[in-house]
Order: C-alpha cells, then structure tokens, then sequence
C-alpha cells in the first residue's frame, strides 16, 4: 500500500509516525477499536486536509497515523481517499418533527428524529422548546443508549412572558413577570440539567414580553449556575438590551438593516449568534427552486406529506405571488449576516427545524450553504456547524486525539464545494459506524 512515507527509511518512517501521533505503530487490540484508513482528514480548525488513518476507541479518537499500523486486529475501514469531517451539530431544533402548509404534520417525535437525522450526518442537536419532561427523558435514555440516536442536548423549556412566546402551543412551559420570580424559575430548572438556558426577550413583538430587568435577573442567575443563555429576538434593539445585560447568544437575525457599528461591539463582547437563516429564508427556495425540494437527501429525511405541501396548488395559491418581496426580505437578512461575519462575530449552524421552510436534518446542510453566500469561507461555515458549535456545548467535536468519535465521511470535497456536506458516504457516531438506512428506517 502506498503512503505519504513510501519514500521513507523504514527507521525515519517509525519515528515520524511516534513523533506526530504519539502512539505505538502497533495499538493494542480492542474489541471496540475501529481503524480508518485511507482518509482525508479535514481539519476544520486548522484548515488543511491531510491524508492518513485515524484510530478511534472507547468512542473517541485514540490516535491519527500518516500509515495505518503495522498488524493491526481491529475492524479497518478502508474509505479510499473519501473526506473526514466532524459530525454536524445542529444548535437550534424543536425536534418533535417536521410541518408544511396545507399538509398533515409529520410529528415523529424526540426520539425518532435523533434517529433519523444521523443519516443526515448530524450528530447531534440543541433542542430550544418542547415538552420538558418529555425532553428530558429522551435525553436521558439516549445518553443511557436506549435507543442509538444524534446525542440530545437541550434548554428543555423557555423562560418567557405569562401569555409570552412558547406559550401558545399548548406546551406547559416557564412564565415569569418579576426578576425574583425569574430567579426562583433559574433555579428550579437548573436542577434537571438543561444544556442551555432559552430566554425569549421581544418587547417589540404584540404578544407580551418580560422587561429588561427580568431579562437581566435570568442571564446573570444563569451565569452564577455555569449555564449559557441564548435568547430569542426579533429586532436589533433587543439585540443591544441582550448585550447590556451580558446574554451569551442570541437567535434569529432581524430583518431590518443592521445599526452602524453594531455589528463590531457584538464581536467586542464575544456574544455568539444563531441567525437561522433556513427559517427565515429557505421556504422562498421550497416554493420557488425547485432543486431544493426535489433533493435527494430532502426527500429522505421526511414524509411525502410534507414534500407535497410545499408544491401543493394551496400553497402557491397563497404565496405564489411572493417570490419577489421574499427575495428582497431575504437579501437583506443575508446582508446583515455578511455585516457579523466581517465583524468577527462567532456563528453557530442552527436552523429553527420544526417551522416551515425547514427539514430535521436537511436543513444545517442549507444553513452552511447560507453561510458562504453571506461571506464565510468553506471552512469557516463547517466550523460553524461542528467545531465551534461543539465548543459552545463543551464538547470537543474536533479531529484530534482524545476528541469524540463523532464524524461524518464525505464523497466528495466540501472546500472544493459545500454543497458536497449532503454526499455522505457513510457517519460514525460516537465511535460506532451507523447503518443509515436502518437508522432511517427507525426513525419513520
């Protein structure tokens, strides 16, 4: 077999090897141990790809070889040159299923999407809203390995207004009007673990919204607990309250131009965004690309229901017309996401799926396409959805030895075209190779 070492003294060879990968040219044997070879490694954080095979054990990565190792025992993967991204990390879900207009809804469920998206390559998602106990025991049992899913992380419920946002579906949810009852409500959901705080913040907006010092009191009681806060809001007013009053993250992009200099004093604070530009911009491409809708990966990952919806004589009946304010309206939220991304700002991959306009699993792919049409680079848009994502949840979601084994390989180059995320040729999660089509298969 031919390698990057051929050329090499058999000597010199053994000691790049140990040098660069701090590991025995021979690893023990494990039953668990899983070798894949002949691999493009795409160092998202580094932004190089180099060629060589990567060791994965106890589901994480044990080591990286420029050669696979002499007499190794365990299952080898030959992936023939293909490309090793990580795992996709979805950072803004409502996993219960997916909807369109004018079509039966396709409800799933936590359990059955956290299934079905592995097929997708995303390995993992942050739910912002649904039932909480509900929410909280798919969590657990996919963390206990019940069912054999893209790991769940998630707010668990939505600290909001009486009569707020998240309210009107029917889901019991956390409601507050006073910074001391913002306090008590922290503190109570702090005891079952959520991997994020979501706070809705829109005074803006006709249903009724917490104040800023209500806004406040939840951030810093948040902050004293060690939980991240990602707020949900409408305009770029509440953008500067969530600023003043220190939130970690906010999501969704308002429409309107973005203020002068905002953009900067975002990035100043190291304040993270989840702009979900597929909620607010791809249901303009599922009525009027047909490309979009008619993908492969698209039609897989839900119900024919869903897909006719968005085709459906109802449907253009009652937005056929739109295309053109759509597209301006669109424009102009990929305009301010270009004004963050100059800035420095940090950008996370999340898409709002559960609304129209967006698929579970489908979608961070059109997000990351999104992202360079605002100005991101290739690499910049995959570290959005995988590295820099992993590192908001804390979790090392990276390449390198002692990172999870959560990846997804690829057919194609994803720098040469971004596109190329949706040819997948095969996912590993947490250090086990998924059967896609069984995995779809239990998550219908």
């Amino acid at each position: 077999m031919k390698t990057i070492i051929t050329k090499l003294s058999a000597a010199l060879a053994m000691l790049l090897v140990a040098q660069l990968n701090h590991a025995s040219e021979t690893p023990a044997a494990s039953p668990d141990a899983l070798l894949l070879t002949q691999v493009q490694i795409v160092d998202v954080d580094q932004q190089t790809i180099r060629r060589g095979a990567v060791l994965v054990k106890e589901g994480k990565i044990a080591a990286e070889y420029s050669a696979p190792p002499a007499n190794f025992k365990g299952q080898t993967l030959d992936l023939n040159n293909r490309w090793l991204i990580p795992g996709l990390i979805d950072m803004h879900v409502h996993a219960f299923g997916n909807r369109a207009p004018h079509a039966k809804s396709d409800f799933a469920g936590t359990e059955k999407i956290a299934q079905r998206v592995l097929y997708a390559g995303v390995t993992g998602f942050v739910d912002l809203f649904g039932h909480e106990q509900g929410l909280i025991n798919a969590r657990q049992q996919q963390r206990a390995g019940t069912f054999f899913g893209a790991d769940i992380y998630s707010s668990l419920s939505c600290l909001t207004a009486p009569k707020g946002h998240c309210t009107e579906y029917g889901l019991k949810t956390r409601t507050m009007s006073t910074p001391e009852e913002a306090i008590t409500q922290v503190q109570s959901l702090a005891k079952a673990k959520p991997d994020v705080i979501k706070v809705v913040y829109q005074p803006s907006d006709d249903q009724p919204s917490i104040d800023k010092a209500t806004f406040a009191a939840i951030v810093q009681q948040s902050k004293q607990l060690g939980i991240k806060t990602i707020v949900h809001l409408k305009t770029w007013q509440e953008v500067r309250d969530a600023l003043e009053v220190g939130a970690t993250a906010f999501t969704h992009i308002p429409g309107t131009p973005i203020p002068t200099g905002l953009a900067d004093k975002i990035a100043n604070a190291k304040m993270v965004v989840i702009p979900t530009m597929t909620v607010h911009t791809d249901l303009t491409d599922f009525l009027f690309d047909k490309t979009v809708i008619a993908s492969e990966l698209l039609q897989a990952m839900t119900t024919p229901a869903i897909i006719a919806g968005y085709q459906s004589e109802e449907t253009m009946k009652k937005w056929g017309d739109r295309e053109a304010k759509w597209r301006k309206q669109d424009a102009q939220r990929t305009a301010n996401l270009a004004a963050l991304v100059k800035a420095g700002v940090t950008v996370l991959a999340g898409t709002d799926a559960g609304n129209y306009g967006t698929i579970q699993g489908y979608s961070v792919h059109r997000e990351i396409l999104k992202f360079t049409q605002a100005g991101m680079t290739n690499w910049q848009a995959l570290a959005a959805a995988t590295t820099r994502s992993g590192s908001f949840l804390g979790i090392d979601n990276t390449l390198q030895a002692g990172a999870q084994a959560s990846f997804v390989i690829l057919d194609a180059s994803p720098i040469e075209d971004i596109q190329n995320t949706q040819k997948i040729h095969a996912v590993i999660h947490q250090g086990k190779v998924v059967d896609r089509d069984q995995t779809l298969k239990n998550g219908f």
